[in-house]
Parts: C-alpha cells; structure tokens; sequence
C-alpha cells in the first residue's frame, strides 16, 4: 500500500516537468510507471512500505543511486535515490535489472537497524548483504541478474563499498542459497537468510580482507 503523503511522486510539480521527466528516461528505456512499478516490486518482496520519496538524481551534480534515512526504527522516513546514468554505465539497462538494483537498496532499508562485524562498523559487510539477499529475490523470482553482476564486476572497491568482484560473488551465492533452501523447505524468513549470509562472510573473510588492505590498515 502506497505511503499516505505519496511524496514519491519524483517531486514534479508541473505536467511540463513530468513531460520532461518522461523523455528523461525514454532515453535509458524505462518510463516513470516503469521505475514506480520496479521499486514497488522490489519492497513487496520485503513486505515493507513504499518509501516516503523517491528523488531522480539523474541530472544532480554527484547524485547517487542510494537509500536515505535519519530514524533507524521507521520505515516511515526512507528515501530512494537514484542516478540512471550511473546505473546503465553498470549494465542496468531494463526494468528487472532496475527492480534488482531497488531490491539491494530496499535490503539496507530492511537492514536498517543491523549490526554487522567488520572493519569500519561493518560497512562493506552492510553492502554485501544487500547484495547477497537481491541474489536472492533474483533466485526466488527466477530474475536474471548476469548483466548487473558483470557491471559490478568492473566497478572498483572504495572505503564504503567493496570491490565489484566480491559483490558479484555474493549475489551468485544468495542466488543459489534461497533456492536451495527453498527446495530444502527451510523458512526464507530475513533471520536465517542473514544466517547463510554469516557463514559465506566466514568462508569469504580472508578475500574481503585482502581487498580491505587498499583503504584500510589492519
């Protein structure tokens, strides 16, 4: 169900500027329902409230494709960013890449107020989790992720987030993890995802380390 202020409405104020925002994204192929209808698939997936805005940051000097808060407690105060050009120079260039892309950005909404070991409080932890459980809607919902995870391949690690070799690692994993406990019958509740999640970090820690080194000293 749609937030009460529907302040999503990418804050258009006029049909001229809605027009413009149309052929905006004809250009990167999606339409405004498109965009609506890929981040509202993406938050049913969760079974979480539509955010209280989504900002198109396309034309916004450094403008990101992220998630937003100031209560860690609420839903009721998150905002969805995104950049388009930014996310087709990534391979997203269709609406179910686009929904992936908002499932990640909707896992940090649901991870809001998760604690996660690490270096730096966790925070490349906090990424590879949101990737690791949109590997997992795109298994459950039989969604082909291959493009977006060769974008992120060729993306380089910062301080924030990891290096784009082991994001694509975890999004495989979550992937394959959800149908196999799926067929395994084993609840898909956040709880025991973020469980298998654990122990692929585990498994994968002394990689994520060595990527670590670059911005790190440990």
């Amino acid at each position: 169900m749609f937030n009460k202020f529907r302040c999503w409405l990418f804050n258009h104020t006029s049909m001229n500027e809605f027009l413009k925002m149309s052929q905006r994204f004809k250009k990167f192929g999606l339409s405004p329902n498109d965009v609506e209808d890929a981040i509202k698939s993406a938050c049913d997936f969760f079974h979480i409230p539509m955010p209280c805005m989504i900002q198109d940051l396309t034309n916004v000097k450094n403008g990101q494709t992220m998630f937003v808060n100031y209560n860690r407690g609420s839903y009721d105060d998150d905002v969805l960013c995104f950049n388009m050009q930014q996310l087709v120079d990534m391979k997203v260039d269709s609406k179910e890449a686009f929904s992936l892309v908002m499932t990640h950005e909707c896992a940090h909404r649901v991870l809001q107020n998760t604690q996660f070991p690490g270096v730096n409080n966790g925070i490349w932890e906090h990424e590879l989790a949101a990737d690791f459980l949109m590997g997992c809607r795109a298994g459950l919902w039989n969604m082909d992720e291959s493009k977006l995870a060769v974008g992120l391949i060729l993306t380089n690690g910062s301080p924030t987030h990891p290096e784009g070799t082991i994001r694509a690692l975890f999004i495989r994993h979550g992937k394959y993890k959800a149908i196999e406990m799926r067929n395994k019958s084993i609840p898909l509740t956040i709880p025991n995802l973020l469980n298998e999640f654990m122990k692929y970090r585990q498994e994968n820690l002394e990689l994520i380390h060595q990527y670590q080194r670059k911005f790190y000293r440990f």
